[in-house]
């Protein structure tokens, strides 16, 4: 299609029908998709940039820019075109406005890093092909629970397990983590930290941008970098449900189980849908049957 037709034009709070009219959000994802609820949170944030592709005065294209990393890097994430164009080329016309003589190119960054889902997105087959450079890829596992099932078995956990040394920490503490060579090694062998889909470098100056007011971080045995666990986690009412996004670093010990539920125990008195997802994230190949 004739690429000057189609415009850059930065989203406001404002376009938030006009981008979820794109494509309906229980079509995304499975039902999955987090840019309903997480809209109004991300666009607050200093770091995200938000952006439709315009054809006319309505929305064809979107995609969310996530800046990261002191400013070297930046994530592209949510996108989605409308199916009247789908296979036209505009997930490809809005990758390229951050490349040489784009409105969105910034000579300080030195990698455009994409988050996909191998599932649904072309941008993975084209990793496949080696028009992109794959630098990780991680493991999905989806448990399917309610808000009773989670609450009985946090009661269960916490009269069994007295001694358990978790703790929820702050942002300031999780810059400590990132800083501490000790717990790096072991939490972090890649120097790269996870959070909501999104590759951070494992550096402190990323601790403000991964902790947002939807994020909790749980430590246990923190004395012991060697079996120390560390946990993020995420969530969101998606149109199937609320889901919890979870990564786990660390050494999957015995504790994980009453780990993860004393990480849960915190949202259980919000107010969420009974039905709940838990998306457990991990580096490919993991083995989960700890989590049974």
């Amino acid at each position: 299609m004739d690429n000057s037709l189609i415009r850059c034009k930065r989203v406001t709070k404002e376009d938030y029908e006009k981008v979820m009219a794109i494509i309906p959000p229980s079509e995304i994802y499975n039902g999955g998709d987090y840019l309903p609820d997480y809209f109004h949170m991300l666009i607050d944030m200093p770091n995200n940039e938000m952006y439709a592709a315009v054809i006319g005065d309505k929305f064809v294209g979107f995609t969310l820019k996530t800046t990261i990393d002191n400013g070297r890097n930046v994530v592209t994430r949510a996108v989605r075109v409308s199916k009247k164009y789908a296979g036209k080329g505009i997930a490809g016309i809005m990758s390229e406005w951050m490349d040489i003589g784009g409105p969105l190119y910034r000579p300080e960054v030195i990698w455009h890093k994409f988050t996909a889902n191998r599932t649904h997105s072309p941008l993975l087959q084209l990793t496949d092909r080696g028009i992109h450079m794959k630098t990780s890829e991680q493991d999905f596992v989806f448990y399917d629970t309610d808000k009773t099932t989670l609450q009985i078995k946090y009661n269960v956990i916490k009269k069994k397990n007295q001694s358990l040394k978790a703790e929820y920490i702050d942002v300031n503490m999780l810059g400590q983590v990132l800083a501490s060579t000790d717990h790096k090694q072991y939490l972090f062998p890649e120097d790269e930290i996870v959070a909501d889909y999104v590759p951070y470098m494992a550096i402190t100056s990323n601790a403000p941008l991964i902790v947002s007011k939807r994020t909790a971080v749980v430590v246990s045995d923190f004395d012991c970098p060697q079996r120390t666990i560390l946990s993020i986690s995420n969530f969101y009412q998606a149109p199937i449900g609320m889901i919890f996004v979870f990564n786990v670093y660390g050494c999957l010990s015995d504790n994980i189980k009453e780990h993860l539920i004393f990480h849960f125990a915190k949202f259980l008195c919000r107010s969420m849908s009974e039905y709940i997802v838990l998306r457990g994230i991990s580096s490919k190949g993991t083995h989960w049957d700890v989590f049974g």
